[in-house]
């Protein structure tokens, strides 16, 4: 992967570029950015830059015995870290066990989010975390010689999933790194991360795409309409992700459906008994499926915007989800639509930083009841 194939910020990839030329390369550099940002085919286009036996001033040559193996993610000194959902039945302890899913998912589209990764592997709804055991994997892995006689480069997508021991563990290699060693970790949260760490990296922040950069990627990339693909870069905030997830359609966003329509009705029908039982069914969830859960609600606002105003041009759904839609829809327009995002982005932004679940799920449904009808 090259520079020139990436969607990120000009500025980042500048930055990158300087650091080579000026011989200043940090050992440790994080990227932080919201997801689909570009963090993760940045890190990739950077490392193969760095591998490359014949760069010139802004770019890898591509061609190089290098190049073509960083192109099928094969190279011997380029390594990843990744969340995984940790489980003895599946055999699965660390990243390696999964690494030829994660290749996959790369080479099909290395702009993606958690979300999208859990569907990829089959565990929609699982916790997945980075170990233990990756770590020492990591160790193992970078004690190795380089294969190319250049870096071995090590990029963790989401270290802010590690777990304590992990951290920890982390904390000591880049305290005490191997030889010849690049870490490039890819947060879309830096709050969550121990701060020992963040320290001892350089930052490096990745801004959100603009709305024009989408727009192109969808309808040059994806044959996405202009004026659709204007309309879905709007509506994404800079995240990417978010825009192929509307033109493609998102399989794991669609596992919350029931759970989605039962809020709406309640909410909508303002009964207390019946608010209370859901908003206690998703506070009985885990963390990680109500951020799921919030996620979805957000894309089905999305929809019932797209169709209200585009006239179903990007509507990828099932047929369950249609006919709710068809229903579902006109209640949500620019009377309320701003609101409704912002209170369900605000419950996501407190369940990234361990909200009490009952009390804010409690107060979301509340809420929900006037916005809902405010769209009538």
């Amino acid at each position: 992967m090259q520079f020139k194939d990436v969607i990120v910020s000009d500025k980042a990839v500048k930055h990158l570029l300087a650091e080579v030329k000026n011989d200043r390369i940090g050992h440790a550099q994080m990227f932080i950015g919201q997801e689909g940002s570009g963090k993760l085919p940045l890190a990739i286009a950077f490392s193969q830059f760095l591998l490359c036996d014949n760069p010139d001033n802004n770019d890898s040559c591509g061609l190089c015995p290098h190049c073509q193996k960083m192109s099928s993610l094969t190279h011997p000194d380029l390594h990843f870290a990744f969340p995984v959902p940790i489980s003895k039945a599946d055999k699965v302890s660390s990243s390696d066990d999964l690494r030829s899913e994660w290749n996959q998912m790369i080479l099909k589209q290395p702009n993606f989010g958690i979300e999208n990764w859990l569907e990829q592997i089959g565990s929609v709804g699982k916790n997945p975390i980075i170990g233990v055991d990756e770590s020492r994997s990591i160790l193992k892995k970078l004690s190795l010689k380089s294969f190319s006689g250049k870096y071995k480069i090590m990029i963790i997508w989401l270290p802010e999933k590690m777990n304590a021991q992990a951290a920890n563990k982390m904390l000591k290699l880049l305290e005490e790194p191997p030889s010849n060693t690049l870490f490039l970790l890819l947060c879309d949260n830096s709050e969550t991360i121990l701060p020992t760490i963040i320290s001892r990296t350089q930052s490096l922040n990745i801004p959100a795409l603009k709305a024009e950069q989408i727009a192109t990627y969808l309808n040059k990339k994806n044959g996405i309409d202009k004026a659709v693909a204007h309309s879905v870069a709007s509506l994404s905030q800079g995240n990417m992700v978010d825009a192929l997830n509307t033109v493609h359609g998102d399989k794991a966003q669609h596992a919350y459906f029931d759970l989605f329509v039962k809020l709406m009705r309640s909410a909508y029908a303002a009964n207390p008994n019946d608010l209370m039982n859901v908003s206690d069914e998703i506070a009985e969830l885990d963390k990680e499926k109500q951020k799921n859960f919030v996620k979805y609600g957000l894309h089905v606002f999305r929809e019932s915007i797209i169709m209200n105003y585009m006239k179903d041009q990007l509507l990828n759904l099932r047929e369950d989800e249609k006919a709710f839609l068809n229903k579902f829809a006109k209640f949500i327009n620019n009377q309320n639509i701003t609101e409704l995002m912002e209170e369900f982005n605000e419950a996501h932004y407190h369940l990234e930083r361990n909200a009490n679940s009952k009390i804010l799920f409690t107060d979301l449904v509340i809420k929900l009841t006037k916005l809902v009808r405010k769209g009538v």
